[in-house]
């Protein structure tokens, strides 16, 4: 092949490969000044925010309100605990659910480090009044079954197989499996908002809220 024809096509890849990058880092930069603005918005989660925020939204909401508590707690500011201590129950139950899917993220995600691995874990005793509460009881006989297959490990105990139980069978793949499935299905977001919509009182801004 001709060096001039072999030279087009290095050429003409090299557009393509900085073309590409280009898009992708457009799109980063973009992302990246959504999640600065979302960050300033919701730092007071005001009555007026909260009303003016779709349900699709609202777990995202209060997640960027909780980042905020949490960074009040390394900024000397006058807040003592953990990020347990100080959120609100309702908070702590949307961030249990979102530990959860957290903890399954990628390709190496598994329900078993939610009950393992910190920081999943410290919320490990709220997953099942969590789920309940956005009802997704579906979810809470999963959880139910997985943390027994944890604690049986943990315990060193031989895994005994349940034939009265759906779970029976199944290991932790076969559980985060079925469980990111759930969750997808049962519209996990838009039931944590409208749980969210219908306790207000516990998410908007406690220094700025209003008496309705």
């Amino acid at each position: 092949m001709d060096n001039s024809i072999i030279w087009i096509f290095f050429a003409g890849a090299c557009i393509f490969w900085l073309y590409s990058a280009s898009g992708k880092m457009k799109a980063q930069q973009k992302q990246q000044i959504e999640y600065e603005e979302n960050r300033v918005k919701y730092r007071n989660f005001t009555s007026e925010i909260f009303d003016g925020t779709p349900d699709d939204e609202l777990t995202q909401a209060v997640m960027f309100h909780i980042m905020t508590k949490e960074d009040k707690l390394y900024e000397g500011e006058e807040i003592k605990g953990s990020l347990k201590d100080i959120l609100t129950h309702g908070e702590l139950l949307v961030y249990t659910i979102c530990q959860v899917e957290a903890s399954m993220k990628g390709n190496q995600g598994s329900i078993h480090t939610f009950f393992i691995q910190e920081p999943y874990c410290i919320y490990r005793s709220y997953a099942k009044e969590a789920f309940e509460a956005v009802g997704c009881h579906d979810v809470v006989e999963l959880m139910e079954a997985a943390e027994k297959l944890a604690v049986m490990i943990e315990n060193d105990e031989d895994t005994e197989i349940d034939d009265d139980s759906d779970y029976g069978k199944y290991n932790f793949a076969d559980f985060t499996d079925e469980l990111k499935s759930m969750l997808k299905s049962s519209d996990i977001v838009l039931k944590t908002g409208k749980y969210i919509r219908e306790n207000k009182n516990d998410f908007i801004d406690m220094e700025v809220k209003t008496d309705e």
